[in-house]
């Protein structure tokens, strides 16, 4: 393993450079899982409301809805 780097730095500034690009990589892998999850769970949310509107249209409960104006299907 290097002992110095470009710059002529020492064992000990190598040691610094690493744990802090390992420390944004795993910031960078946990904001990417969190993302991740956002979306799954907004696509659950938006699933949830398509079947509650279908149901709801089938028993004729959206007919008096004031001021929605959402296309026929």
């Amino acid at each position: 393993m290097a002992t110095c780097n470009v710059t002529g730095g020492t064992r000990r500034e190598l040691t610094k450079y690493r744990l802090t690009f390992a420390a944004a990589t795993i910031g960078l892998a946990g904001a990417a899982w969190l993302m991740m999850a956002a979306y799954q769970e907004h696509v659950r949310v938006l699933r949830i409301g398509d079947e509650t509107g279908q149901r709801l249209q089938m028993r004729g409960m959206t007919g008096h809805q004031e001021g929605a104006r959402h296309e026929q299907r």
